[in-house]
């Protein structure tokens, strides 16, 4: 089962204690649009802005840290709340090469630079690096030292510490450059470099060793202190007040594996360093934020999904870009369909570019524990949305969690899905798959969707995925169930020899429900009159189970 990739909360309740200033630059004193005072800029890749960030005058620009930095300017935060920031909006050609250079810094004794670094469009949240020159700072050539480099940089604030007690005595200068592959903005700002404290502040919290699970998250972090360095933590549910958490003193790794945890859960944690030495203690740092996996487990049958735990998705779906153009299913959470201010929840299988010659696409469900003989029951509602309508959808029984297992039941194939509704009714008008299966041996399956239309065929929207057990078609055999369809009356009777029907539900081969009604009797004519010539489904619900059977309307 995939586990759910750590989502990390930083608050700081200290300020890190470090000793004399060298340089401090908040960007207050910038122009909204220009080169930071002070700095220099080079534009490494030579690369044009698009037209949604034409107003860029440089490779770095001035903006509100709190605004949208990618159309530039002052976007009405807080007076003097300036940041750095880096765009590499272009056409993907190749990486980006944008540095920020700062002015001439002489430390006297042992020191870090500490600063801000966000990246703006969480969708593309490539990397950066820190790089030094104690020769100039004329041009990117000068820089020939990394100190700091970052893959990806988180889409919330996070506060960075690289130490500089090489360079005790020497002028130099530090660089940031943006190098990220895609669409991206990086900010930086409140650059300082400052005598080292006595006791530094542990910093760069990440997945440990162990990674999460449901029941334990081992939590990792640097520290610039060296050998003796021991750890003081103390964690709690989200929310707990220092001192009422669990203590774990003199932790000796830079890394702890909490345990006995509650699935999906969020915890915080708080951390001091003891230096040795006589060297005290740093700052109490915190809260740091983790969140268990979902449990699993808990997926049996019955059960109904309708995607509205971003966590479960993470910590249970597999998901597979099998076209390799970067995008899969993903958990939609944050929009609101039917404006009535509250979001629906769904996952969402992107359309691609238009260049993509087949999209392939796939949702794995988790692990489903099904008995040989009995049958089950699939139902699925799904809706399309932009794009040429051509979007393509088809659903599986996989024997393991992979696009190439092994396809124990195909329960749906549609091509060509148009859209049903309007956007603010692709929840309510959707398309709704019913289709039922059985196994021939007893053990774990996974219930599987491709999306498979061509690029640029629109966004697929899943909004609900169940399965149960339903009664078995021998069953409704053994009680002579039979159906005729009428041309001539435009009616379908339905007829069982012993089971009183309940309700019947049919629908357009695509998936609509076209017809919903009570039934009382063991023999039943239903008018369809109203349906145009086609292939139908309908469901028959008796003594607490159900049959589906197809009819032709002409």
């Amino acid at each position: 089962m995939k586990k759910i990739t750590l989502l990390f909360a930083f608050i700081f309740s200290s300020s890190i204690m470090f000793g004399q200033i060298y340089f401090e630059d908040d960007f207050s004193s910038s122009t909204p649009n220009s080169v930071p005072n002070g700095w220099t800029v080079f534009d490494g890749d030579g690369q044009t802005p698009n037209a949604a960030v034409s107003e860029f005058t440089s490779a770095w620009i001035a903006v509100d840290r709190d605004g949208t930095a990618s159309g530039g300017g002052n976007y009405g935060g807080p007076a003097g709340d300036i940041a750095a920031a880096s765009t590499s909006w272009y056409t993907p050609a190749g990486a980006s090469n944008d540095w920020l250079i700062s002015p001439a810094i002489t430390p006297t004794t042992d020191s870090s630079v500490t600063w801000d670094a966000k990246a703006q469009d969480a969708g593309f949240p490539d990397g950066y690096e820190l790089l030094i020159s104690t020769t100039g700072a004329t041009a990117p050539g000068d820089f020939g030292t990394v100190l700091f480099s970052i893959p990806s940089e988180s889409a919330t604030w996070q506060t960075r510490t690289v130490d500089l007690s090489a360079y005790t005595g020497q002028t130099i200068y530090l660089a940031w450059r943006n190098n990220s592959l895609d669409q991206f903005v990086l900010l930086v700002d409140n650059v300082i470099v400052e005598q080292n404290p006595a006791c530094f502040d542990p910093f760069d919290f990440v997945l440990g060793p162990n990674g999460i699970t449901s029941t334990s998250a081992d939590i990792a972090w640097s520290d610039n202190n060296g050998a003796g360095t021991v750890f003081d933590i103390e964690f709690g549910l989200e929310g707990f007040t220092p001192g009422t958490g669990t203590i774990i003193n003199d932790v000796a790794a830079t890394n702890y594996d909490f345990t006995s945890l509650m699935p999906d859960t969020s915890y915080q944690m708080y951390i001091t360093a003891n230096c040795t030495g006589g060297n005290g203690d740093s700052a109490q740092v915190g809260p740091i934020g983790f969140l268990t996996a979902y449990d699993c487990t808990t997926y049996t049958v019955p059960f109904t999904e309708v995607f509205d735990n971003a966590n479960a998705f993470g910590s249970c779906y597999t998901t597979e870009d099998v076209d390799g153009d970067g995008l899969s299913w993903i958990s939609q959470q944050d929009l609101d369909l039917d404006g009535d201010t509250v979001v629906e929840t769904f996952a969402t299988n992107a359309n691609g570019a238009a260049t993509t010659p087949m999209k392939n696409d796939w949702l794995i469900s988790p692990a489903i524990s099904l008995t040989a003989g009995t049958n089950y029951e699939v139902t699925t509602k799904f809706n399309v949305f932009s794009g040429t309508p051509n979007a393509s959808l088809e659903a599986f029984i996989l024997d393991a969690p992979n696009s190439g297992a092994t396809q124990v039941a195909t329960l749906f194939s549609n091509t060509g899905i148009v859209t049903q509704g309007a956007f603010e009714t692709l929840e309510t008008m959707a398309y709704e798959e019913i289709n039922t299966f059985s196994v021939g041996m007893s053990g774990d399956y996974y219930i599987a969707y491709r999306s498979f239309g061509a690029g640029g065929s629109g966004f697929v929207l899943m909004f609900d995925s169940n399965i149960q057990e339903s009664l078995s078609i021998d069953e409704f055999n053994q009680n002579t169930f039979t159906h005729n369809y009428s041309k001539d009356l435009e009616t379908l009777t339905l007829e069982s020899s012993n089971l009183e029907m309940t309700n019947i539900e049919i629908y357009s081969i695509l998936g609509q429900n076209v017809i919903s009604k009570p039934l009382s009797s063991t023999r039943e004519v239903i008018d369809v009159a109203s349906l145009n010539d086609g292939v139908y489904l309908a469901k028959i619900f008796a003594d607490g189970g159900s049959k589906t059977i197809k009819f032709v309307k002409n």
